[in-house]
């Protein structure tokens, strides 16, 4: 009997987003403790951050209120550098090198402190108004005009 293919959970808000983030942890946290290399998809997804359910989430009509935010920015450029630290884990998992891997999981500077960054950033999206107009966006043309 043919297995079902695994369906990720639609993130539909940062709470939603939160729980992913942090099922990547115990993903890569059980990985190296079991001494298994994580699956073709898991690799892939940490890979093609623009393909997980927390960059579809940022990137759909949920979030389109936030766009040109500061809040939404930073919790787009802190999930894709997330990725990376993700990402040299899951190579050292996939060698076999399953100490560094876990030494790197339990490491403030190389996974906590952006794993906190990240989750921190995606909560200010709750609480950023929805009607505060985008940032404008000054040509330095226009200042020379002025002047």
């Amino acid at each position: 009997m043919p297995s079902e293919p695994y369906i990720a959970k639609t993130v539909e808000n940062a709470p939603d987003a939160i729980a992913s983030h942090v099922r990547w942890k115990i993903a890569l946290l059980l990985a190296a403790r079991m001494r298994e290399p994580l699956s073709e998809r898991a690799t892939r997804s940490i890979q093609h951050p623009e393909e997980d359910a927390i960059r579809k989430w940022l990137l759909s009509e949920r979030t389109l209120h936030l766009r040109g935010t500061p809040e939404y920015q930073a919790a787009l450029d802190l999930h894709t550098a997330f990725h990376g630290h993700m990402l040299a884990i899951a190579n050292l998992i996939n060698a076999g090198d399953f100490e560094e891997a876990e030494r790197l999981i339990n490491s403030p500077d190389h996974f906590e402190k952006p794993s906190i960054a990240l989750a921190n950033a995606i909560m200010a999206l709750d609480s950023t108004p929805a009607d505060r107009p985008a940032p404008q966006r000054i040509d330095t043309a226009d200042l020379r005009k002025t002047a």
